[in-house]
């Protein structure tokens, strides 16, 4: 199985910039390392952004590997690995002698971060599927009536629906799964169950049943970030 994580950044949401003057938020995020790699950056607010998109990529993906740890930022020790393209590059974290391999997509609008480790099998024995999907103020507004959500939900899925982005992010994210897999999208279901009050990563049921096709869900801003994979033939 393939366990993913991705996370996104609105880089025009208020707060994004500037956050590199906030000493209190970078000496609570960032190792010595990280904070020295943001000083001398010539674009530190968007450094700090990507160190912080690879974190929460890997906190997600560690998750399903050991269940959900303290998530103590710090602890995810970040590098830039490999400039990939123009747009793309590579960034190791490392937790708890753990390693992890995430991809960053760096848009004048966001960042996108996808990290994936192979619990059986090999990368290539595996389709992983990326998607941002932009949302509009009206969208997110129309969404924010509950019984919208009830059209495309089941009750165990709207337990962990809180709030639209959440909602929008799950119906986008089953839409093209469902388009992948040429189903309709109501065979599918996206369930986060909780444990001892502590939400748990979210899974994929297929016919009410659980299946091996991982899947990552991310929201910020007007911006959704979601991820898949899907075991080769």
């Amino acid at each position: 199985m393939l366990l993913l994580g991705n996370d996104i950044v609105d880089l025009n949401e208020a707060g994004v910039t500037g956050k590199s003057h906030s000493a209190r938020f970078v000496e609570r995020v960032f190792c010595r390392e990280e904070k020295f790699a943001i000083s001398v950056s010539e674009n530190p607010d968007l450094t700090l952004w990507r160190f912080w998109a690879a974190k929460e990529t890997a906190y997600k993906i560690i998750s399903k590997i050991t269940g959900p740890p303290v998530f103590l930022h710090k602890k995810f020790k970040t590098t830039f690995h490999e400039q990939i393209s123009k747009s793309k590059a590579k960034f190791e974290v490392v937790y708890d002698a753990q390693k992890f391999q995430i991809e960053l997509t760096t848009d004048i609008n966001y960042i996108h971060a996808v990290g994936a480790y192979a619990k059986n099998g090999e990368l290539p024995d595996y389709l992983l599927c990326e998607k941002v999907h932009p949302v509009t103020h009206s969208e997110l507004k129309d969404w924010q009536n509950t019984n919208r959500w009830a059209e495309h939900f089941t009750k165990e899925e709207l337990v962990s629906i809180h709030h639209a982005e959440s909602a929008l992010v799950r119906f986008h994210c089953k839409k093209v799964v469902a388009q992948e897999l040429e189903i309709t999208p109501s065979r599918l279901q996206i369930i986060r169950p909780s444990k001892a009050s502590r939400p748990q990563p979210p899974f994929l049921l297929l016919d009410n049943k659980q299946t091996e096709i991982d899947i990552s869900l991310s929201h910020h801003g007007l911006w959704l970030g979601f991820c898949f994979s899907i075991k080769q033939g």
